[in-house]
């Protein structure tokens, strides 16, 4: 007996639909940590093993970053989420073995990312320049992204994906909390080998940077998130070492943690935009 063939273009809304929380999984990374974090000068130049506020901490972080020529980032991707923001039928889709490689050129706001969520099919490359975008799926040809769109539904939540914009938001941001982030002192894999480690609960904030980027009928099926931000941070440069995001939501549907290791410090590096089409 031969299996029913699934309509091919049930097929297509389902790969796309996958493949745009792929690009909204990229286009959120690089938003909340920059939203979240920050991007930006700041005004002084303490040295960074002699910063003992965990603000300043957490920001400083970012501007080593920032000042590096390169960097590169391996993460990985676990937990669930609910089937329906990647237009599945299926109650919660499995997000083990997913994972995120980046090469950043902080300078010149430059990064090439490559997701895998094998779950939901996704192999997805993508590369930005500045506020171009360019993506490819399963080794296909590059296509550049709509960022117009992308940047509008942004602004209607009240994000700015400027990096020199959002770094005043991050000062106010973490200056009208009640509470710093927590502060703990703990071994870790960096050039000192002595980290910082920082903890702050973000709440809701990063779910409405995700929301903003996901397709509006997707964005209605996010549940309410909570999301805690952790920082181990080298103490001596104050560049980041490990960065842990964890979301969860009050109804269990969706529980899913994002780790990044940064590594390659100043490294060679070089990210053109990719030929449309090639």
């Amino acid at each position: 007996m031969t299996t029913p063939q699934r309509p091919r273009h049930v097929a297509l809304a389902r790969a796309a639909a996958a493949d745009a929380l792929a690009l909204a999984v990229v286009l959120a990374v690089i938003a909340a940590i920059g939203a979240v974090l920050g991007f930006g000068p700041l005004a002084g130049r303490q040295s960074a093993a002699s910063v003992t506020d965990p603000r300043e901490m957490l920001a400083r972080s970012i501007q080593a970053t920032l000042e590096a020529s390169s960097v590169h980032v391996e993460g990985t991707l676990q937990g669930q989420l609910p089937g329906s923001l990647v237009n599945r039928r299926d109650a919660e889709i499995l997000l083990a073995g997913s994972t995120l490689s980046a090469d950043l050129r902080p300078r010149d706001l430059r990064t090439r990312t490559h997701v895998a969520i094998p779950a939901v099919g996704v192999n997805l490359d993508a590369v930005t320049v500045l506020l171009s975008i360019w993506s490819r799926s399963d080794g296909g040809s590059w296509q550049a992204v709509g960022t117009d769109s992308v940047a509008g539904s942004a602004a209607n939540t009240g994000i700015d994906l400027n990096p020199l914009t959002i770094a005043d938001r991050v000062r106010s941001y973490l200056a009208a909390r009640n509470e710093p982030p927590r502060l703990e002192e703990a071994p870790c894999a960096s050039v000192s080998g002595r980290c910082h480690l920082l903890t702050l609960d973000a709440g809701a904030d990063p779910a409405a940077v995700l929301a903003a980027l996901l397709p509006g009928a997707a964005a209605a099926d996010l549940p309410s998130t909570n999301t805690t931000i952790t920082l181990s941070t080298d103490a001596q440069t104050l560049r980041p070492a490990v960065l842990e995001v964890l979301s969860a939501s009050a109804d269990g549907t969706l529980a899913v943690q994002l780790r990044l290791v940064f590594s390659g410090w100043d490294g060679p590096s070089v990210i053109d935009p990719p030929v449309v089409g090639s």
